[in-house]
């Protein structure tokens, strides 16, 4: 072998190393993965947004309050670490957001937008499609 291959060698080691240690970084500032719901958890969770969603028509800042507490049950279950503000997931945030504002606190609208966050984090962890499914769907008298 002769030292240019060799060098060569070394360089290509080091490349590769380094493209690894950039791809461990990044992957590691997201955060931990969030790991699945069993489906008795997913089948709880998508009857009580349901109720949730049913009981905003009623009482939006009541809702709104049970949406959070149980988004954070939901996350927590899934392994999220929910200590600091910035390891919330962005709807989250941004549904927490929306209730304090000032169309929040002084009508629905921000109450609507909240829910239309938080429903993103349940969607996230229950399954559209589990959302979907008939057997979630409130009666209506016809």
């Amino acid at each position: 072998m002769t030292q240019s291959t060799l060098l060569v060698l070394v360089i290509g080691i080091v490349v590769v190393l380094i493209v690894i240690g950039l791809i461990a970084a990044l992957t590691g500032r997201r955060g931990p993965r969030l790991r699945a719901l069993p489906d008795e958890s997913r089948d709880r969770f998508a009857r009580s947004w349901q109720a949730i969603e049913a009981r905003f028509i009623e009482d939006p800042r009541a809702a709104v309050q049970e949406a959070d507490k149980t988004v954070v049950m939901m996350l927590s279950e899934r392994g999220a670490t929910l200590d600091e503000h910035r390891h919330l997931p962005r709807d989250m945030r941004m549904a927490r957001e929306a209730a304090a504002s000032d169309q929040g606190r002084q009508g629905t609208e921000g109450m609507r937008v909240a829910m239309v966050h938080y429903k993103r984090v349940v969607d996230d962890a229950v399954g559209t499609e589990r959302m979907k499914r008939g057997d979630y769907r409130r009666e209506v008298a016809s």
